[in-house]
């Protein structure tokens, strides 16, 4: 596949050539053979982003809505134009199977799309009346933003946070993830075809020396990070002194409760299918898996036949169902956290091993048993096919497992009793959560509890995510 202006990158709004002569390899997670090589953004190519949008802030934020969204809608056509290209690059440099990425970027375009209806309707500046008089409330971007997105679904970031945040008048550096050099040329060259004014849109895949000088750099009013729990920590640390403004969609442990009277008909291919999409690799799989005493034979015996069908292979072929991890590093933490959970007592009910026939960063999807909610599998965030089963007695034990987490973002119950559904929906501390399903509407909106962050995204509360409040009190 071709990729445009392959050897410049996109800084200010316009191609550039990169300030060093370094490169970056890009290698396939199904062969582990390289792909090609693009220019590797440095430290320099940042800086110019940052003094470009800091120069374009002003004059971008100051322009009607109607023609800030004219600029950023024609962004969202060309999005549009390139989505078949977008899921192909997607499964060849980050192993997403191409019927998931199908899928997960369809709903990124209905999400960017909306985002774009509504900013037209949106109360960007409202009067009320008060007291001491009519007070003008009026939504305003912020600054120069960093948007630090994660490689298991950029372009749905962009709809649920970069898109809003332009529309707010924000100019924007976007950082990348390594893993997705390649996209990150599709995205630029709609933006460029969309013809922003010069500084107001970066897009740079980079390394962490690039995300580190972002988040540190003065001139960055506010910061958008999507990724794990420490790194939003070390996120929060750097902007603290300049009181940036932060918001953090970060990591979770979710857990699927399924109670005595749930149709396992329902639960186990749903189930299934969550432990398939990206091999775990989305922070709202359902990771641990609370089952009722009484039928927790029964659910992981399910499990293991339908895990035992999934088809391994090519990400880009349409059949493949289960693909390989996005890098080596994430196969090989994956291993890890198994053969610990392994000396400390679970068992692998199904997987835990490469594959013998694939030669890329395959993992089994692996089940494990005789689990319990202390174990560090149980706890921390791994991002890889790594599931585990805890059995519990009743409805509020099971409550009580699924909030024992530092983490709060996602969350699901199967059970045929609407009210009892209601009540454990209610009562589980976390952001989002489904009955009789396991992915969350992410337009209702999305973000997390505790330490999976805060802020949100998507719906009219991510339209304005990244404005600052203005109260102008009006003459008597």
């Amino acid at each position: 596949m071709d990729v445009p202006h392959a050897d410049e990158l996109f800084v200010g709004s316009r191609w550039t050539a990169p300030w060093s002569d370094e490169r970056a390899d890009v290698r396939s997670p199904f062969t582990t053979r390289l792909i090609r090589t693009l220019p590797r953004p440095t430290v320099a190519d940042a800086e110019a982003a940052v003094a470009g949008a800091a120069a374009a802030f002003d004059a971008w934020n100051a322009l009607p809505i109607t023609e800030r969204h004219r600029v950023v809608a024609r962004f969202g056509a060309g999005l549009d134009k390139r989505i078949d290209d977008i899921n192909r690059l997607w499964a060849l440099e980050a192993g997403m199977p191409l019927r998931n990425g199908q899928d997960l970027t369809s709903s990124a375009s209905e999400l960017w799309n909306k985002a774009l209806d509504d900013a037209l309707t949106a109360p960007w500046v409202e009067t009320r009346d008060t007291w001491m008089g009519a007070v003008e409330v009026r939504h305003e971007g912020i600054g120069p933003t960093v948007g630090i997105v994660a490689f298991n679904g950029p372009h749905m970031q962009f709809a649920l946070a970069i898109i809003p945040a332009l529309l707010a008048g924000n100019t924007m550096i976007i950082k990348l993830p390594p893993e997705n050099r390649l996209l990150g040329y599709l995205f630029a060259d709609a933006a460029a075809e969309a013809e922003f004014p010069p500084g107001v849109l970066s897009i740079l895949a980079g390394d962490a020396d690039v995300s580190q000088y972002l988040v540190g750099h003065p001139d960055v009013a506010a910061v958008h990070f999507t990724g794990g729990t420490e790194v939003g920590t070390a996120v929060m640390h750097s902007c603290a002194d300049r009181v940036a403004n932060v918001v953090l969609e970060l990591g979770g442990k979710s857990a699927a409760i399924v109670a005595a009277d749930a149709d396992l008909n329902v639960v186990v291919p749903a189930l299934v299918d969550s432990m398939a999409l990206y091999s775990g690799q989305i922070c709202v799989a359902m990771t641990r898996l609370l089952l009722a005493r009484e039928i927790h034979d029964e659910v992981v015996a399910g499990l293991v036949a339908g895990l035992r069908g999934l088809r391994t292979g090519d990400p880009a072929d349409p059949d493949t169902t289960w693909g390989p991890l996005a890098a080596e590093r994430f196969l090989e933490r994956a291993e890890g956290y198994v053969e610990r959970a392994v000396a400390a007592g679970a068992t692998i009910a199904h997987g835990g091993n490469r594959p013998a026939d694939q030669e890329g960063w395959f993992l089994e999807p692996t089940l494990l048993t005789d689990v319990t909610n202390d174990m560090e599998v149980a706890q921390n965030e791994i991002f890889g096919p790594v599931f585990c089963v805890i059995p519990f007695d009743t409805l509020d034990d099971a409550v009580a497992l699924a909030n024992d987490s530092r983490y709060g973002l996602s969350g699901s119950i199967f059970t045929t009793d609407h009210e009892a559904g209601l009540d454990v929906a209610r009562r589980v501390r976390s952001g989002v959560f489904v009955i009789n399903a396991t992915f969350p509407c992410l337009a209702a909106p999305f973000g997390g509890m505790k330490q999976s962050g805060f802020g949100r995204e998507g719906g009219p509360e991510g339209l304005f995510a990244l404005t600052q409040l203005k109260a102008v009190t009006l003459p008597a």
